[in-house]
């Protein structure tokens, strides 16, 4: 009985708590509805974009179009060098490229080398080596290959000669497919690195020099770049 009894006193205890909960919620004031919250002085109010006048909107920043240039735009010829490090070599390659109409990597021995190879640097994955390798072969190009490992792992071998002549040979034949092939000397040699650059109006050599840490920069002849 004592239970029944309590139960019962729980259950009045709910509903008048209810009905009490119901009728300050239909007796209260509502706050109103044009309240604004102050922002401190100086504190500008945030808007919606749709609140600020067009005239006033911020546009859309378009990028300028990049000019086409060709060597016959060049207004000087330079070459930066030398370089003995090959890896620093491509990477200044890879900076002045985007500046000029022309970048074109040039390596002179000292010493005697024993042969001379025509090849394209190591490419970043063995899948676009073997893409570039398929072109080629392709556009009708034989006696290349795609090296698997070693230090020009990814590079792609293009012929091997015993004197620069019939590497240079090689390689004009390679250029007049569209590919730019490089030409380098085999055995106990040291080789010097050089960019040749054909620059365009408004390039700043003294500057793109800095900014690839290159030794030396001279001026050479725009018909050597053909």
């Amino acid at each position: 009985m004592t239970r029944s009894v309590l139960f019962r006193s729980l259950l009045v205890f709910l509903i008048v708590l209810n009905v009490g909960v119901a009728a300050w919620w239909a007796s209260r004031t509502p706050p109103p509805q044009d309240t604004r919250i102050e922002q401190p002085a100086g504190v500008p109010r945030l808007q919606l974009l749709e609140e600020v006048p067009a005239s006033r909107r911020p546009r859309a920043v378009v990028p300028a179009p990049t000019a086409t240039t060709s060597l016959a735009d060049a207004t000087q010829c330079l070459t930066f060098g030398p370089y003995a490090n090959p890896a620093l070599l491509r990477r200044a390659h890879e900076r002045l490229q985007p500046q000029v109409a022309l970048a074109r990597l040039r390596e002179i021995p000292r010493g005697t080398p024993r042969a001379w190879r025509v090849y394209l640097p190591p490419f970043p994955t063995r899948e676009e080596a073997q893409a570039i390798a398929d072109r080629m072969t392709a556009a009708g190009l034989v006696d290349l290959l795609v090296m698997p490992n070693g230090p020009d792992r990814n590079g792609v071998a293009l012929g091997r000669f015993g004197n620069e002549a019939a590497a240079r040979r090689r390689q004009a034949e390679l250029q007049g497919k569209g590919f730019s092939a490089q030409v380098g000397p085999v055995g106990d040699v040291v080789t010097e690195g050089w960019i040749d650059v054909a620059a365009v109006p408004g390039f700043d050599a003294a500057r793109a020099a800095q900014d690839i840490a290159a030794p030396q920069t001279r001026v050479v002849a725009c018909s050597n770049l053909h």
